[in-house]
């Protein structure tokens, strides 16, 4: 099985990335993922310094973040295509850590900044549980936070930013056994991956992530025709489908990922606009799963039941 290795990061999803590997339609492979740099080595307690070294660096940038590995080409893909990105086992380093540096967007402003003051935590990862503390540990439930494509027009999008192109989701349903489907702007399609997350809640209003981590991902991927109607990527899983929507502020990401579920129930599911405006009211999930990136994220969802 092919990997692709941490040895190249881009801190950027462009088509200007030289490539990394090629890889097939229905080939499964594996992505091995580079944890964000986190706190300086001097501030992190010694009983989990040692293991926290092995993971990451005082080297790595500090003005970028979410490394993604490689720049994948998929073979064929062109765009007028969609990519489905099939996300099958995460396997986590067995350290991570989040951490608030005083100020995002997240922190209602009659706190201010930073009155909470920085705060960070380093966790260790291990028989599928995050170690909180003594008293308290949290189920592993991995996720990806970036998963994108190459932007159109010989844009560089920095990985922070999420968009049209996927990126910097940070959508905890990104995990075991989804798919992603994203439009192909540039020939290969340019596969950008990383950002694994232990564990994330929803807003990830930390900023400094849900439990950032890098561990290797099993991913396939497919191509098929782009769907007219389709703008922003897609996700689907057992039980449900799923539209993103990614901007500023979040409710117009918030109504971006609505109306590309209409337009998704009208074309693959006979419904009216209205009809399904008025079926969405029934029974809808949405939330905001990302408040502190450049853009925020929005995730809306319909369970298959009710697609009869």
């Amino acid at each position: 099985m092919q990997r692709a290795s941490k040895d190249i990061l881009y801190y950027t999803h462009s088509s200007a990335n030289p490539p990394t590997m090629t890889v097939k339609p229905g080939e499964w492979f594996e992505v091995e993922t580079q944890m964000n740099r986190g706190p300086d080595t001097v501030r992190v307690p010694e009983d989990i310094r040692e293991l926290y070294n092995q993971y990451r660096s005082d080297s790595q940038p500090k003005d970028r973040g979410n490394a993604a590995s490689g720049a994948i080409i998929v073979d064929g893909a062109e765009p007028g295509q969609v990519v489905t990105v099939h996300v099958g086992e995460i396997k986590t380093n067995p350290v991570g850590w989040t951490w608030y540096r005083g100020s995002t967007g997240a922190m209602p402003g009659y706190l201010g900044p930073s009155n909470i003051g920085e705060q960070f935590r380093i966790v260790r990862i291990k028989d599928g549980k995050i170690i909180w503390n003594d008293r308290l540990s949290f189920p592993v439930e991995p996720m990806m936070g970036v998963i994108g494509v190459a932007p159109a027009r010989d844009e560089a999008r920095h990985n922070g930013w999420a968009g049209e192109w996927g990126g910097n989701f940070d959508i905890q349903e990104v995990t075991n056994g989804a798919k992603v489907s994203i439009a192909v702007n540039v020939p290969g399609a340019m596969l950008h991956v990383g950002d694994m997350h232990a564990r994330q809640g929803d807003g990830e209003i930390c900023g400094g992530g849900g439990i950032e981590t890098g561990g290797v991902v099993k991913l396939m991927v497919e191509l098929g025709p782009k769907p007219a109607e389709m703008t922003w990527p897609r996700i689907e899983n057992e039980t449900h489908i799923m539209t993103t929507g990614q901007g500023k502020p979040a409710e117009d990401a918030f109504r971006i990922a609505l109306s590309e579920m209409i337009l998704w129930l009208e074309t693959d599911y006979g419904m009216t606009q209205g009809e399904a405006y008025m079926f969405l009211s029934q029974c809808l999930e949405a939330r905001v799963t990302q408040f502190v990136n450049p853009s925020y994220s929005y995730v809306c969802k319909v369970n298959k039941k009710y697609l009869v």
